[in-house]
């Protein structure tokens, strides 16, 4: 009995703490025996190396390579301190691709004129030339190499105010001049604000300045006035340079090959036939790293009623998904796009919100670059999102279906989310970071979001209604878009309340920032300029918080806190009367229940060092330095700068190539730090050549600046119309990076 019993104990224990196993996956390795994922003999697949996955600590590593798979990671359950990792090789970066290499079935393509075509064996709803992304038949036309596709000013019709749900009128001639029949055409519709619907045509003639289609798109914010369409995906469309189209019924690819590229028989052409690679479902405490996604994403997802069938504890550590996901609307299908989604999703609180029982993600050191969507969706509790890139994703915002609260290049349904460090460039919806339940968002870079208005109201970063209370808004730069830089948004009676909006910089947006609601914290923020870099036109203003919101009743704001902001204006929102705007226009004057020592001034920019390179520091002395952002200390080794951290010193103050630096307050150097790396060696002189070979033995050696420092002070005056050149050398645990060398003109 005691041996059975000793026996029963070992194999326990062997159980409960099996070492854990390496596995490697790599088909370029020939082997004639089984596979069995040793070194010797790796797996072929990563869906056969995930399977071997048992045990906490576990990892999977994949060599480099492309691997075309669907694959399903289920089951896994790693610990805190033992999570399953499934992860690139070592500095290897494999590649899960979601498209498949075409080639015309007959063996060449055929001709006509530019036009070049064939038929294909693969159904494709996304096209790439060699490495570029080709755009969908379209009218009016615009491409993604010069990213016209964002460009909704230029590259997109506009809707005659005269147009009417279900019949579009083109505000112009250009649609009948086209001298295309869009019947049959899919378009994209801008006509609901913050929403933009897709519908295929379903009558048109050549010469019509108009189209009808159905409307199926509920109750929506009407917006014909400012509306702008443009139609796709029609072989009668296909007439530029980058343009592609597929007949489904035929399964014939047609193409014009980009401009300033030879088609030759080096060309590899690529077509999407994937949506996503990597499904995560019933896994707990995984990681996932080091591994590009093209063409194609991943997926988790929970069942919301049961417990014991849900994802937790996942990190997504330096992937890199490079067009993610794209739309069917090649296929005619009219669906939004499906794209990265991870969700944690549990019952709801007896208020309909998230628990801290959902799901727990981190997101870190991630890109996101070119998705025909969202680039990120999940539903979760306590998420980290930090260091990220999102990069010109959305060109379209056909993110709805029916009319409801709009989108942004971030989606979430969460709570006591922490966004930290991120940096969203160039994306295209209206909104970019809209943040869950109770969160806190700091030190992320918004710029230029929604640039080209392919829609219109939007924020770099909303807050939305529901979810202001104990969100904190502290140390962000938003700039450089037509729409605002931070919004806490809300329509009597629906409104937001006890939001902290704090040191804040926003600049070149309209507005600043949009405060809607009560018993916000409005403190030491700062914002200047208008998006075209001029000063802020009446009524615009920079810093707004409302007294009413238009004609709405109720008022707004009457017991929020603005303190220490500075900005070039602010008020309280425009004067209605009898449900109409006051004329001329009039406004209220800024609207809070305590407010002092703001400074309100259209010179604001004059109280600053250097606005216009990105110094927002105080000048040196007077009473301005109560109030903003920053203040003014030569003794100070550290200067925030928002945004995501690389492997090198990035974000230089004033900024590579800038051509009218002010040398009289030029007292110092500022950057960003690289990631993980705290000290930092700094050079300066008047020739690239001498600062680019310079060592810490050369007269052009300004410093080392250690403690995660980022500035260096000068000891010397800079002279005016002069050229200076600079570089910084991040030294980090692995080793010195040398940085790049940036320039500068003092004026």
């Amino acid at each position: 009995m005691s041996c059975l019993l000793t026996t029963h104990i070992i194999i326990l224990l062997t159980f409960h703490f099996a070492a854990p196993e390496v596995y490697y996956t790599d088909p370029n390795t020939d082997v004639t025996e089984k596979r069995d994922g040793s070194w010797s003999k790796p797996f072929e697949t990563v869906a056969d190396c995930i399977k071997a996955l048992e045990n906490p600590g576990d990892e999977c590593q994949i060599r480099e390579g492309r691997y075309r798979e669907e694959i399903d990671v289920n089951g896994l359950i790693g610990t805190a301190e033992q999570p399953i990792v499934i992860r690139g090789y070592g500095d290897e970066r494999p590649i899960l691709d979601g498209t498949v290499e075409i080639t015309p079935e007959e063996g060449e393509w055929q001709r006509d004129g530019k036009i070049y075509f064939g038929k294909i064996k693969h159904t494709i709803w996304q096209l790439f030339f060699d490495d570029l992304m080709m755009t969908n038949a379209r009218w009016p036309d615009a491409n993604w190499s010069k990213k016209t596709l964002f460009d909704g000013n230029n590259n997109w019709a506009k809707t005659s105010k005269k147009s009417k749900r279900g019949k579009i009128i083109d505000d112009g001639d250009a649609l009948k001049n086209s001298g295309k029949n869009m019947k049959g055409a899919m378009a994209i519709l801008n006509i609901g604000s913050w929403n933009t619907f897709v519908a295929p045509v379903e009558h048109h003639n050549a010469g019509d300045n108009f189209f009808t289609y159905e409307d199926t798109f509920g109750k929506i914010h009407l917006n014909l006035k400012a509306g702008k369409f443009y139609l796709e995906d029609k072989l009668e469309l296909l007439d530029a340079a980058e343009e592609w189209f597929f007949d489904k019924d035929s399964s014939t690819l047609y193409f014009i090959p980009p401009a300033d590229r030879s088609f030759t028989p080096t060309t590899i052409l690529r077509g999407k036939v994937q949506t996503y690679a990597l499904t995560i479902t019933n896994t707990r405490h995984v990681v996932l790293k080091n591994i590009d996604f093209f063409g194609t994403t991943l997926t988790g997802n929970s069942k919301k009623w049961r417990k014991d069938k849900f994802i937790d504890k996942i990190r997504f550590d330096s992937l890199n998904f490079m067009y993610p996901c794209a739309s069917k609307r090649m296929l005619l299908e009219k669906t939004v796009v499906e794209c990265t989604w991870v969700s944690g999703r549990k019952a709801r609180d007896d208020d309909g919100l998230p628990t801290d029982a959902w799901g727990n993600f981190t997101f870190y050191n991630n890109t996101f670059y070119g998705a025909d969507g969202p680039a990120l969706g999940y539903e979760g509790s306590r998420v980290l999102l930090e260091n990220n890139l999102f990069e010109y994703n959305d060109w379209t915002s056909a993110n709805s279906l029916v009319g409801e609260g709009g989108h942004g290049t971030l989606e979430t349904d969460s709570v006591h989310d922490t966004y930290r460090r991120n940096t969203f460039r160039y994306n295209g919806e209206s909104h970019g970071l809209r943040p869950g339940y109770r969160s806190n968002v700091t030190l992320n870079r918004v710029i230029g979001q929604c640039w080209g208005e392919q829609a219109n109201d939007g924020s770099g970063i909303q807050v939305t209604q529901g979810r202001q209370t104990d969100t904190i808004v502290y140390r962000n730069w938003v700039s450089d878009s037509p729409r605002g830089g931070v919004r806490f948004d809300g329509n009597p009676p629906k409104t937001g309340d006890h939001g902290t909006l704090v040191e804040n910089v926003m600049f070149r947006t309209s507005p600043g920032a949009q405060v809607k609601g009560d018993y916000h914290t409005v403190m030491d923020n700062l914002a200047f300029d208008a998006p075209n870099g001029n000063s802020r036109p009446f009524p615009k203003c920079g810093l707004c918080l409302w007294k009413f919101v238009r004609e709405l009743p109720g008022e707004i704001n009457a017991h929020s806190i603005f303190v220490r902001n500075l900005a070039d204006t602010a008020n309280g929102g425009k004067m209605f009367k009898d449900g109409k705007r006051v004329k001329p226009t009039t406004v209220w004057p800024l609207n809070a229940g305590f407010q002092a020592d703001n400074i309100v001034d259209p010179d604001v920019k004059s109280l600053l060092r250097d606005p216009d390179n990105l110094d927002f520091r105080p000048v040196y002395g007077g009473m301005f330095m109560i109030a903003g952002p920053y203040v003014y200390d030569p003794r100070l080794s550290t200067y925030w700068i928002p945004g995501r951290q690389i492997y090198k010193a990035s974000s230089p103050v004033p900024p590579n190539g800038a051509r009218r630096v002010v040398a009289s307050h030029r007292d110092a150097l500022m950057w960003l730090n690289a990631l993980d790396c705290e000290t930092h060696q700094v050079y300066l002189g008047t020739t690239e050549a001498g600062v680019k070979d310079a060592d810490d033995t050369s007269t052009e050696f300004k410093g080392t600046v250690k403690d995660g420092g980022n500035v260096v002070y000068l000891t010397e005056n800079l002279e005016a119309e002069k050229k200076y050149f600079w570089r910084v050398d991040a030294l980090c645990p692995d080793g010195m990076v040398k940085g790049d060398v940036w320039k500068f003109t003092a004026v």
